[in-house]
């Protein structure tokens, strides 16, 4: 009997074998999901690159693709045979300052336009987004204590170091991602009271990465209005949508959208969904809202009778050029 994995993993092999052949009669495109250009202290996820790594991705982006606009896609996806160079899209998710700082000149030189999505309730927070106070906390501390104990009114996390083995950072490797589904979980309110209190336990004092924060509205309006990158939503809290009643769901995405739009005077014509994850109702919510598209983070390339509400994308780690250049062309060009 064929397994569902077996049968998926099938599914997987073939589209991969098949994809070099699509790519040379059907018209498709590619969509790059970053988060940020910067060196963190700490990056549990793989969400930075370098801005040299950056500014060189670009240029072999450059030789192989043509940069297009996100909104642009479905049209071109649309448009019937693929002609040239593969199209290539360019996005952020979430909304960090280095976005202004660091890529935003990077994309100037390279004439790459793209589009950065908006966690918008975090748009203006000193404190940084929370996964990065904790990524500080437990990663960047001077030690962790051997227990911990944290309540949030009906939920309690315990953590005792001395039933573990193994070195202690990859006990503090494993005590991130156990606190992290603590977190994810929990309300705004009882998060907060969480991480501060983790910060009382682990004694954390650092003045934190200058860059590792969301941006404020005057510097969402500056990128905006550098006519090179699109602001996009990425619904308010940053919470996954499938765990959301439809009425919340609802409130995200078209809360997002409203404050998009109050922060540059522009509707948004595009949304990313947070974590990359879809309900099944979640892309006719996205279409009734107003938006044009939205983009998952299935990695795939986006292929003319994709379901422009749950557009493909591909993550990017800090490779450098020779790297990213054999990935690029080894897995996406082929």
């Amino acid at each position: 009997m064929i397994t569902t994995r077996a049968r998926g993993e099938a599914v997987r092999v073939a589209k991969w074998v098949l994809r070099p052949w699509r790519r040379r009669r059907r018209a498709h495109a590619l969509i790059l999901l970053y988060h940020r250009v910067a060196r963190a202290r700490s990056d549990p996820w793989n969400l930075c690159v370098s801005p040299g790594n950056f500014r060189r991705q670009l240029e072999v982006l450059g030789r192989h693709c043509e940069f297009v606009p996100l909104i642009e896609l479905p049209d071109r996806l649309a448009a019937g045979r693929p002609t040239g160079r593969t199209p290539v899209a360019i996005t952020f998710d979430d909304g960090y300052v280095d976005n202004l700082r660091n890529a935003l000149p990077a994309l100037k030189a390279a004439g790459s336009p793209a589009t950065v999505f908006l966690a918008t309730d975090w748009i203006g927070r000193a404190g940084g987004f929370w996964w990065d106070r904790l990524a500080a906390a437990v990663l960047e501390s001077s030690q962790v204590p051997a227990e911990i104990h944290l309540e949030v009114g009906s939920a309690t996390f315990d953590w005792h170091a001395d039933r573990l083995g193994g070195s202690g950072l990859r006990q503090r490797v494993r005590l991130h991602r156990e606190l992290w589904q603590f977190c994810q979980q929990l309300s705004e309110n009882g998060r907060d009271s969480a991480l501060a209190r983790l910060d009382e336990i682990v004694g954390v004092v650092s003045a934190g990465d200058p860059d590792a924060r969301p941006m404020r509205p005057d510097e969402v309006r500056e990128l905006h209005a550098s006519g090179v990158v699109s602001i996009g939503a990425h619904a308010q809290s940053h919470r996954p949508l499938p765990g959301l009643s439809v009425s919340e769901q609802v409130a995200e995405i078209c809360g997002s959208r409203d404050a998009c739009r109050n922060l540059t005077g522009v509707a948004p014509e595009c949304f990313a969904y947070p974590h990359g994850e879809v309900a099944p109702g979640s892309p006719r919510l996205v279409e009734r809202a107003g938006f044009t598209l939205a983009c998952s983070t299935v990695e795939d390339l986006a292929w003319p009778d994709r379901d422009r509400y749950q557009l493909p994308r591909v993550s990017v780690g800090d490779s450098d050029a020779g790297r990213f250049e054999s990935w690029l062309t080894g897995t996406w060009l082929l």
